[in-house]
């Protein structure tokens, strides 16, 4: 969190953070080392290890050039250079589970001897978020940031703009996941690139260059993500389309495995976005469902094992969707007569889950 000034008050930004933790959830802490003004390390609650360390210089402005090189930091923060010309000073806030901490040294430790870090689950990751978030807003109450970078997507948020970001109520959300954009913006075709969804399936989105605009790409990323999260959420299979209840959108998502230097993507690829007359060319139309329970014939393999397999997968598929409240159908590319099989199914849940409520697969 960085300031345009010295700060003097970090021990009473401790004790307010303890007593109104201690307040909402009853948690206790310990001070076990302290560097008064400057260091406190907290341990209690639900094993929770919290550190604040105050600098009295600037923040290394080497540290956030990867953020500076992204246009989303632009938008979100017109003024991002002159801002960190005038740092003073800033505070480092970590938040981790169990005594040992959570250092790459210790996390490389713990990986060479096949032992999980402790807090390594998703419930435990989404709660350490949502307490770094609310560490921030209160040291932003006591003293007002001229941004805060929030180092998990490597985003730079103003600080003045933080407590809107961090009082959102799902996870995750757009501090979670930093949008990095491509493409090319004259012709009007701009793709996303995610940094930080691999922090919670696994994988990072991509969607490529695109007419549609790239707001509406980037919430149904976030929309993937938090079904995908959600109590019996499930990643989209391979192949697979997803949309909302309306049917007012469609989404293909395809799995790519990690290359050289990089991690495993899932691409969501547009087929229809009714509201902007968006229909891609293998968009399959909704008259081409057919009852999966009960197959045509002629739309089904031949062979009895592959016919047997597909008609399973799509009832463990279905089982799948119905967990989260959704629906699932199958559409066929033609009406029988050509010979095509049937498309890669896709899923419609009942409302309820975000803005736009996706249908998807367990993460494996």
């Amino acid at each position: 969190m960085l300031f345009d000034r010295p700060l003097s008050n970090l021990e009473t930004i401790v004790r307010d953070f303890m007593r109104i933790e201690g307040a909402r959830t009853g948690a206790q802490f310990n001070v076990p080392e302290s560097r008064p003004g400057s260091f406190y390390r907290l341990y209690g609650g639900d094993s929770w290890m919290i550190t604040f360390e105050y600098l009295d210089h600037p923040a290394d402005i080497e540290v956030f050039q990867p953020a500076l090189r992204s246009t989303i930091t632009g938008i979100v923060c017109p003024d991002v250079r002159q801002r960190l010309m005038r740092n003073k000073s800033h505070i480092l806030i970590n938040v981790s589970h169990g005594v040992l901490g959570n250092s790459p040294e210790l996390m490389a430790l713990m990986a060479s001897i096949g032992r999980e870090m402790e807090g390594h689950s998703l419930p435990q990751f989404v709660d350490r978020l949502a307490m770094c978030a609310m560490i921030a807003r209160i040291v932003c109450e006591h003293a007002p940031a001229q941004a805060v970078h929030w180092t998990q997507s490597d985003q730079i948020v103003p600080g003045d703009k933080f407590d809107v970001y961090a009082a959102v109520g799902t996870v995750p959300s757009p501090l979670h996941i930093h949008p990095y954009l491509f493409g090319d913006a004259q012709s009007g075709k701009v793709g996303i690139r995610t940094f930080g969804a691999r922090h919670f399936i696994g994988r990072e989105i991509i969607v490529e260059p695109s007419v549609l605009p790239w707001a509406v790409n980037y919430e149904t990323i976030l929309t993937f993500l938090r079904v995908a999260t959600i109590k019996d959420g499930y990643v989209i299979p391979d192949g697979d389309t997803f949309g909302p209840e309306d049917r007012s959108l469609s989404y293909r998502v395809l799995h790519r495995e990690a290359g050289a230097d990089d991690v495993p993507l899932c691409e969501l690829r547009p087929l229809l976005f009714r509201e902007y007359g968006f229909v891609a060319d293998d968009y399959v139309p909704l008259d081409r469902v057919i009852n999966d329970r009960a197959p045509p014939p002629e739309l089904m393999p031949e062979d009895d094992e592959d016919k047997m397999e597909l008609v399973n997968e799509w009832r463990e598929k279905r089982a799948l969707a119905e967990a989260i409240g959704g629906r699932f159908e199958v559409r066929a590319r033609d009406s029988g007569d050509g010979g095509t099989p049937p498309a890669r199914p896709g899923g419609l849940p009942a409302p309820g889950f975000g803005n736009r409520p996706v249908f998807g697969r367990r993460k494996a």
